[in-house]
């Protein structure tokens, strides 16, 4: 056997050892939800000795789930879709104009993108208190679609790919600016689209922290946060906190396995051009 082949078997070896240490956390969550606490606690990695769904039927019914998923819904699908348009906006002009001032708007907003969150915390805060929107998803989402700069990032490096000649033609043809951009220019930008809108669903839908700081009443709680919620003072039920972890995460786990042939297309065609 040449050593070639060996370094490839133990690369492989290596992987798929790498892959079970990974999955061992997915499968204790999945196993336990199917356990009684009592058995859950004795033999928390083996196999329930009789299955029951009594657990996601507590989940779902302490959780609100419809009122939650619909709160994570909304927040999600309007926070996406602004980041979505206001990143291709951005990204336009600032890659199609050799102005000097257009380079220091990217200068700009990839300084924003440097700023930690957890930096401007307070004066976010701050900001919703004065125009009223704690504990209100509008603010949520209004604070969620700031953050475009991620998309802007990317959609100007799959614009400098692109020919400036469809462009050009639809000038010719009497499209203005405006005209050409959503009518020529939008359609041609689906990879690195598809792309965002996986990246910042699974951020918005899985994200935690600005929620917690920003929603407090269980009317306006995201999914999320209904898991969090579960947390008492000074015992949990671990065997329903489970199932209302897999209830949370089956819809972006179902959205990602729909999208993900996507990503690496997206990236690949507009990411690492420019």
């Amino acid at each position: 056997m040449s050593a070639k082949k060996v370094r490839n078997i133990a690369g492989e070896i290596a992987m798929l050892a790498l892959c079970i240490v990974i999955l061992i956390p997915f499968y204790y969550l999945a196993v336990n939800t199917f356990k009684t606490p009592q058995e859950m606690s004795g033999s928390p990695l083996a196999l329930p000795r009789s299955v029951t769904f009594e657990n996601y039927a507590k989940a779902f019914e302490n959780m609100d789930f419809v009122r939650s998923f619909s709160n994570s819904l909304i927040i999600t699908v309007v926070s996406v879709t602004l980041i979505v348009l206001f990143g291709a906006m951005a990204a336009y002009p600032i890659a199609r104009r050799k102005h000097k001032m257009y380079k220091g708007l990217l200068a700009y907003f990839l300084l924003g993108y440097m700023v930690p969150a957890q930096t401007i915390m307070i004066p976010l805060y701050l900001l919703l208190q004065k125009m009223h929107l704690l504990n209100n998803i509008a603010g949520l989402i209004l604070v969620y679609s700031s953050w475009c700069n991620f998309a802007m990032f990317l959609y100007q490096g799959f614009f400098k790919g692109l020919p400036m000649d469809i462009e050009e033609a639809a000038m010719i043809d009497g499209c203005g600016p405006w005209k050409c951009f959503w009518l020529v220019v939008f359609p041609l930008l689906k990879p690195i689209t598809t792309t965002i809108i996986i990246f910042e669903v699974m951020w918005v839908w899985n994200d935690f922290l600005y929620p917690y700081l920003f929603l407090s009443s269980n009317k306006s709680f995201t999914l999320v946060m209904q898991v969090y919620k579960g947390v008492g003072q000074f015992s949990n039920d671990w065997s329903m906190m489970l199932s209302t972890m897999v209830l949370v995460l089956i819809p972006v786990v179902i959205f990602y396995l729909i999208m993900q042939k996507h990503i690496v297309a997206g990236i690949t065609s507009g990411a690492v051009k420019g």
